[in-house]
């Protein structure tokens, strides 16, 4: 299956760099108030350069490994309430209560290193490094070029056809169930974690919030949920998430790109939002159809509870007989290659 993408061939995703003066400094966007590192700064063997992007717990700066000049993406953790820079350089944390707040982030941005380092998948960001310095972390990746499937939908101002749900979706369930082999949920998919290529390949991203399986759920200021995409579990106390979970977030995905707008929000609600088969019919098939509006449904035990099991209903009619099936034939990866599939056997978390 080839379908190319009309996606802007950048390095620089969601740049929002400002060059000032001779030593170029990197300008976040008003009204965020970070101070982002000068550019040209080195850390361990990098040298910073612009700001790509920025969330709520972290910045991200194109980056250049000096040993080999190869072009990296360095995502420090500096949370946007908790923490403010020095004039030297470190981070730290506000005082009062939000130092509890930022030790938390803290400790997701690690489960977050510790979720890549587990995973060996064609669409998942390789994760090269985790290291320690200006009193907090910085995560080394690779820098891939593209846009993100939120931005690819504003822009082409109409939904994804099916094949492209096909081309976006099924790499991505591929690498959705890599992760839970590994006992471990992602817990925010959403349009914005979804990186398009120009060639067309689909990269899962932000595994900031990705926990063990089978864990509680206990919603808390460092605990990141996204409404509209975030299923009911994840915001009570003392709720079992599991593939589930993942699934219901992947099928308010799939919504987003055929409808144009989130399903309700799960937020205290306890009706389930569905896709019109009258009305899409024409368009998508209705294994598609079904299958999202199953994923969707608002108690957790109607929906499929793995993602072979999702994939299976989602592929009905299609040219794949399986998952399986399309990982081999479509992007050359065997998941029973080896008894630790999906896992790579050396760690990459490094101290320093």
């Amino acid at each position: 299956m080839s379908i190319s993408l009309p996606i802007e061939k950048s390095k620089d995703i969601k740049h929002i760099g400002l060059d000032i003066g001779r030593h170029k400094k990197s300008r976040l966007s008003v009204p965020d108030p970070r101070v982002p590192l000068l550019e040209g700064t080195e850390l361990a063997g990098y040298r910073i350069g612009k700001v790509l992007g920025a969330g709520s717990f972290s910045v991200v700066y194109d980056g250049t490994e000096l040993e080999t000049g190869r072009h990296v993406a360095v995502k420090e953790y500096f949370p946007k309430r908790f923490a403010e820079r020095r004039s030297n350089g470190l981070i730290s944390p506000i005082t009062g209560q939000k130092r509890k707040s930022f030790r938390e982030g803290f400790r997701l941005f690690y489960s977050e290193a510790k979720a890549l380092e587990k995973i060996e998948h064609p669409n998942v960001l390789h994760m090269h490094r985790l290291f320690r310095a200006n009193r907090t972390a910085y995560l080394v990746s690779a820098n891939e070029g593209g846009r993100d499937l939120k931005w690819f939908l504003l822009s082409l101002k109409k939904p994804l056809d099916q094949d492209l749900v096909y081309k976006v979706f099924l790499p991505i369930l591929s690498a959705l169930n890599c992760l839970h082999n590994t006992q471990t949920l992602h817990l925010d998919i959403k349009p914005a974690n979804i990186l398009l290529q120009p060639s067309g390949k689909s990269l899962l991203l932000d595994f900031g919030a990705a926990r063990a399986m089978h864990t509680e759920s206990r919603t808390g200021k460092s605990q990141i949920v996204t409404h509209g995409f975030a299923p009911p579990e994840q915001y009570g106390k003392n709720q079992v998430l599991g593939a589930w979970t993942d699934i219901y977030a992947l099928a308010a995905t799939m919504y987003f790109s055929i409808v144009g707008k989130m399903p309700g929000k799960s937020k205290g609600s306890s009706t389930s939002s569905s896709i019109d088969i009258i009305k899409y019919g024409r368009a998508y098939s209705s294994a598609t159809i079904e299958t999202i509006n199953q994923a969707l449904s608002y108690a957790a035990s109607a929906r499929f509870d793995s993602i072979d099991g999702f994939a299976e209903s989602f592929l009905r009619g299609s040219e794949w007989f399986s998952l399986q099936d399309f990982e081999i034939r479509e992007l050359g990866f065997d998941r029973y290659a080896s008894a630790e599939a999906c896992v790579k056997e050396n760690g990459a978390l490094v101290a320093a």
